[in-house]
């Protein structure tokens, strides 16, 4: 069984790993790129800046209306979220096409690699907030809906989990271009 507080455990995490990792980059190292059509380190905290933002907003939103409750709940799993979660495991091997909609690119094109960092920072740190919030919220039935479908619906501890695992994913893929970058300099 997977609870709110051990995904704010690893929220919290990811907060930490990201610092320690990537603050001390160059402007050049964040926004180098493997190949053309590869992402850069700074990329790949855009394109889960760009989604956990819209995410996060449906949630506070949520949360707004929500009734309080004081009883810890589990998180449950719809087999929406199952399937999708599949997709977005750090673990998951092969490549998922970006919808559009998440893309660095255009007008989210990264051109600063240190304030996408902060950026980046910063709403790991609202993401935290609005999860410690959650906590008192009966959140397996507060839904939020995909900006992809309105047929992708999750409750918010799931939608919590999913940005987790989907942030984690994208730092995996962060850390290998940062590898990749430091084997061609040696």
């Amino acid at each position: 069984m997977i609870w709110l507080k051990d995904v704010i455990k690893d929220l919290k995490a990811i907060q930490l790993v990201t610092k320690e990792e990537f603050l001390s980059l160059s402007e050049e190292e964040l926004i180098w790129k493997p190949q053309p059509d590869k992402w850069s380190v700074a990329e790949c905290l855009k394109h889960i800046l760009i989604a956990n933002e819209i995410y996060l907003k449906d949630i506070e939103n949520k949360l707004k209306k929500a009734e309080v409750r004081t009883i810890e709940h589990p998180v449950k799993f719809s087999l929406t979220g199952k399937i999708f979660l599949f997709f977005v495991d750090p673990k998951y091997k092969w490549k998922v096409p970006s919808p559009k909609i998440f893309k660095p690119v255009q007008k989210n094109k990264v051109e600063e690699g240190k304030a996408t960092i902060m950026e980046f920072l910063d709403l790991q740190g609202r993401i935290i907030e609005a999860a410690e919030k959650a906590y008192g919220y009966d959140h397996t039935n507060i839904y939020t809906f995909s900006p992809i479908s309105k047929f992708l619906r999750f409750n918010i501890g799931e939608q919590f989990y999913i940005m987790m695992r989907h942030t984690k994913r994208h730092l995996n893929q962060a850390r290998r271009v940062k590898n990749l970058q430091e084997k061609q300099s040696v």
